[in-house]
């Protein structure tokens, strides 16, 4: 059963990656949206009307006028290359944020948090594991889809395969990017949160949002490269560390060193969802392939609106047409 929610729905982290696709999927589905986001410089300059909130996820303070009024939370907030102790700023923020939630009414909140490898991993992984656990120690229903790499412009982990394969002729890789995951197309992405809001559970619950195939890194970044003419050195490289594949991609790359040396220290831990899938318990599927998905990031490159006109069409139609 479809749940009808009529209220406001607050998306923190609005302005970024996810939340402009997620925004745009929540506004097909015809709900009132609240954006919250901490670039002040985004609420100031925004249109009358246009919903957006200023929220500092470090001052509890600050929730108050994001949270009045709403019965449900899309929570996208992580901290990640912002400072040493980010997994400690992730931790209290989930704390403050599910009490101040719980005390404003709040019934439902959406958490998009990262597959739990089968191994011991990297700490931005556990972080998110641990702001999940964090969110759901309360009175709230709390619905976590658990996804991989998310493939789409603006993905910082997409972007750090899309600059290896574009900028380097040659490539060599590790033996540990033989581990692999199932990533999945930004418009499923939206389109899954979409659906979460509207899923009729009354004790909460922890689902895994796989793509439509496994994959190894390796062969991931092989299908971009295929798409650029990288040519992929079919020998594995042993003895190569995480801390010197992220040195070397600092170089190549334009993301942020501190981000790099997370996101590859998670790299070789086998990252197969395990868990209950979520398209499963709505009873569909990916609407996107992974070579399709790489296709339309690399191409709405050339936009100059994110999401794209294009990607902003598929999102609209997929949502307008679901169960």
């Amino acid at each position: 059963m479809q749940k009808v929610v009529k209220s406001p729905v607050l998306v923190v982290g609005a302005s970024g990656f996810v939340g402009r696709h997620l925004c745009v999927a929540l506004q097909a589905a015809d709900y009132i949206i609240r954006r919250g986001t901490s670039n002040e410089a985004r609420c100031t300059n925004a249109e009358p009307g246009s919903g957006w909130f200023f929220i500092d996820m470090n001052k509890p303070d600050t929730y108050g006028k994001t949270l009045e009024g709403c019965r449900s939370v899309v929570y996208l907030f992580h901290a990640l290359g912002t400072s040493s102790d980010y997994a400690a700023r992730e931790a209290r923020a989930a704390t403050q944020f599910r009490d101040a939630a719980i005390s404003y009414g709040v019934e439902t909140l959406v958490y998009l948090g990262g597959v739990a490898p089968s191994a011991p991993t990297s700490q931005h992984l556990e972080s998110r594991r641990a702001t999940g656990r964090i969110l759901s120690e309360g009175n709230l229903t709390v619905v976590e889809l658990r996804a991989a790499m998310i493939i789409g412009r603006g993905s910082t982990s997409f972007n750090l395969v899309r600059d290896l394969a574009v900028r380097t002729p040659l490539v060599a890789l590790p033996e540990w990017l033989n581990r692999g995951s199932c990533p999945i197309a930004i418009d499923d992405v939206a389109y899954a949160l979409v659906r979460a809001l509207e899923l009729d559970v009354s004790q909460g619950a922890c689902f895994d949002l796989p793509g439509p195939e496994w994959l190894t890194h390796r062969e991931l970044l092989s299908r971009v490269s295929s798409l650029v003419g990288t040519r992929i050195i079919k020998r594995a490289l042993p003895g190569i560390s995480t801390k010197f594949a992220a040195r070397l991609l600092g170089l190549i790359t334009r993301e942020r060193s501190a981000i790099i040396s997370e996101l590859v220290e998670g790299l070789p831990s086998d990252l197969t969802p395990l868990g209950e899938s979520f398209w499963s318990a709505i009873g569909e599927a990916p609407s996107r392939t992974v070579m399709s998905a790489i296709l339309s990031a690399l191409a709405d490159e050339t936009s100059k609106v994110e999401p794209s006109i294009a990607t902003s069409e598929r999102l609209i139609a997929r949502v307008r047409e679901r169960v």
